[in-house]
């Protein structure tokens, strides 16, 4: 397991490296103070996990993400930063970020990255949030897909983007895990989407 970080704040890296040093297996962790630096590093292509800043010198997190895209690398991206823009989340996601966590959550790290390397997607719940409660124009395409949802998958949209597990979300609607499971891969199939990353871009377009 190859696992790389993209970080000028070398404390915050230290730290951050530390943590991933953790987790099982002992994955090998490489680092690159700027993008341009990791785009000239051959290894850079050999990663399973790209950990990501936004706020670098010179080429931002987001455009190295674009650029990856633009590639169709199979890499994986985290997106690590201290920037809670709503507009930087969708953009992250809509260039094939499949996870997105705060500086802040640092102590959470080591749980975020494996839960992505064991082929899972992720905002914390503090994204999530921040996402939800975005306000964006619906376009004509994302208004069709909203209006397919019955006024129940509504609901449980609203729980699961907020960041609920499928347990939790049928504990605060009163309804059984198999009824809320039911519906949730209902929701996935009308909206198109397969993770909760790219179910989360989804509401953030059809919100109002």
């Amino acid at each position: 397991m190859h696992i790389g970080i993209i970080e000028n704040d070398s404390t915050f890296r230290d730290e951050a490296m530390l943590r991933l040093r953790k987790l099982p297996g002992k994955p090998k962790i490489s680092y690159w103070q700027s993008a341009e630096n990791y785009l000239k590093d051959k290894q850079g292509k050999n990663l399973d996990l790209l950990i990501l800043d936004i706020m670098l010198p010179g080429i931002s997190g987001i455009d190295l993400a674009r650029k990856l895209n633009e590639q169709k690398s199979d890499i994986k991206i985290l997106v690590l930063t201290n920037m809670n823009s709503e507009n930087l989340i969708f953009e992250a996601i809509q260039y094939g970020a499949i996870g997105y966590a705060l500086k802040s959550e640092l102590s959470t790290l080591t749980e975020i990255v494996q839960t992505i390397l064991d082929g899972g997607a992720i905002l914390t719940p503090t994204i999530a949030l921040r996402v939800l409660s975005a306000g964006h124009a619906k376009n004509p395409l994302e208004e069709k897909k909203a209006a397919l949802l019955t006024s129940r998958q509504r609901e449980i949209l609203d729980q699961m983007v907020s960041g609920l597990t499928v347990s939790e979300a049928a504990e605060e609607l009163g309804l059984s895990p198999h009824t809320v499971q039911t519906h949730v891969k209902e929701i996935y199939k009308k909206l198109n989407v397969h993770n909760r990353v790219e179910l989360v871009g989804k509401a953030m377009k059809m919100k109002k």
